[in-house]
C-alpha cells in the first residue's frame, strides 16, 4: 500500500488526521542534538539522561532540565530536543485513536553510511554514527564546511537525489542513488526496528479513552465519576480512621482525668491505667447464694404480684402484691425456706380479696 504524504500546520493535525489509523511523523533532525553513547551501566530515566548529557553540558545552549531526552539502545544513540517543542507535537497527536510513530527525519536514509538526501529546496543528512541534520538547501554548503573532514568525506558520501538536483549541487560526485521520498517512506515503514525507535509515548487521557472505546457522553461521565470515587475513597477512609483515633484518644484522656485530674499525657495506656487504679479497692462480688435464691423468686409468678425490686447489695427483694391469697403466701414461705432466706410479711394488709402490700425477702450469705 502506497503511503500518503501530507503537510499540515501543527494545530490542524488532530482534526485533519482524525480518521487515520497509522500515523508516522518525521521530526526535522535539526531540532535534535545527537551523541554516540554506550550505556554500559544500563541506566534508565533521569539517571541515564544525567550521565549522558554531563559529557557535553558545556556545549548545550539550553538548560538540561528543559530538554526531553531519548536513548536508542539499538543504535547506541542519545538524542535530545527542547521539551516545549516536542510536547507541542506529541499533544497534537495524543487524542487520536491511531498507531503513532514519531522519529527524527534522517532515519529515512540512515543505515547506509554517510548519506545526503536532496529534495526540492531541502536536504537531509545522515551520518555513519546515526546522527543527522537537515534544513534548507541555501545553507547546505556552509553546513558541510562545518563538518570535520576526518568524520565526513565529501567525496565518499552517498547522494540520494534526482539527476537534475545531483548535477546542480554536486556535478562531479560519483556515488549517486536515485530514490524518491515515497520509496524512502515505504522502506522505513517496513523496518523491523521502527517501533523501538519510536519517540512517542501516549498519555492516557479521558479524551483518548472516549475515542478508543467509542464511549457516549453518559458512559464517559459514569467512568469519570467512578474514577473520582476510587481516588477520593482512600482519603475519606483515612479521614474516618483519623477521626476515630482522635475520638478514642480524647475519650481515653477523659477517663484518665476522672481518675487523676492532674493527668496530662497518654504514653502507655495499659501501664498507666494499672498505676492509677492500684489504690482503688476491689468491689466485693455478690455471693452465688443470692443468685440461687433469686432463681426461686423467678418461679413465683402470680397475677397478684405487681412489682419486684431486687437489691443485691442489701441482699433483699421487695415484692409488691395486690389481693394475694393466703395459701399462695404460705407456698412462697415454704419455697423460700429451702434456701438461706426469710420472708417478712409485716407489710401486708388483709382484706376481703386477700393480702395486699409489700413482702420483704432477706438473704443471708454463708
Amino acid at each position: 500500500m502506497k503511503p500518503k504524504i501530507k503537510s499540515f500546520a501543527l494545530n490542524e493535525i488532530s482534526s485533519r488526521l482524525a480518521d487515520s489509523t497509522n500515523i508516522l511523523m518525521m521530526i526535522p533532525s535539526q531540532l535534535f542534538g545527537f551523541m554516540k553513547y554506550e550505556n554500559q551501566a544500563g541506566h534508565k530515566g533521569e539517571i541515564l539522561k544525567a550521565n549522558a548529557l554531563i559529557q557535553i553540558e558545556e556545549q548545550l545552549i539550553s538548560d538540561v532540565s528543559s530538554l526531553a531526552f531519548f536513548y536508542n539502545p539499538d543504535l547506541q544513540l542519545a538524542s535530545w530536543i527542547e521539551s516545549t517543542i516536542f510536547e507541542s507535537m506529541a499533544k497534537s497527536l495524543d487524542g487520536l485513536d491511531a498507531e503513532i510513530t514519531m522519529i527524527p527525519e534522517h532515519y529515512l536514509i540512515q543505515g547506509q553510511g554517510d548519506t545526503l538526501f536532496i529534495r526540492d529546496n531541502s536536504f537531509i543528512a545522515a551520518f555513519d554514527n546515526h546522527s543527522g541534520f537537515g534544513g534548507n538547501l541555501d545553507i547546505l554548503s556552509d553546513y558541510l564546511g562545518t563538518i570535520d573532514s576526518n568524520s565526513f568525506n565529501t567525496n565518499e558520501f552517498l547522494l540520494v537525489a534526482d539527476t537534475a538536483s545531483a548535477k546542480n549541487y554536486f556535478p562531479e560526485h560519483k556515488k549517486i542513488k536515485q530514490q524518491n521520498l515515497t520509496d524512502l517512506h515505504r522502506t522505513l515503514l517496513q523496518h523491523q526496528n521502527l517501533s523501538a525507535w519510536n519517540l512517542f509515548q501516549r498519555k492516557i487521557s479521558l479524551r483518548f479513552l472516549k475515542l478508543k472505546f467509542k464511549l457516549s457522553s453518559i458512559e464517559t461521565s459514569l467512568i469519570a465519576a467512578s474514577v473520582l470515587i476510587i481516588l477520593i475513597a482512600p482519603l475519606m477512609i483515612n479521614a474516618a480512621l483519623l477521626s476515630s483515633i482522635t475520638s478514642y484518644q480524647s475519650n481515653t484522656m477523659e477517663i484518665f482525668r476522672q481518675l487523676n485530674p492532674n493527668f496530662t499525657r497518654l504514653v502507655n495506656p495499659k501501664a498507666q491505667i494499672d498505676d492509677l487504679t492500684r489504690e482503688v479497692p476491689l468491689q466485693n462480688a455478690n455471693p452465688i447464694q443470692n443468685l440461687e435464691a433469686l432463681s426461686y423468686i423467678e418461679r413465683l409468678v402470680d397475677e397478684s404480684i405487681e412489682k419486684i425490686d431486687i437489691d443485691l447489695m442489701q441482699r433483699s427483694v421487695s415484692v409488691t402484691v395486690q389481693n394475694l391469697p393466703s395459701y399462695k403466701l404460705a407456698l412462697m414461705q415454704e419455697a423460700i425456706k429451702i434456701g438461706s432466706a426469710s420472708i417478712d410479711s409485716k407489710g401486708l394488709l388483709e382484706n376481703s380479696n386477700g393480702l395486699s402490700g409489700t413482702l420483704l425477702i432477706n438473704y443471708e450469705s454463708d
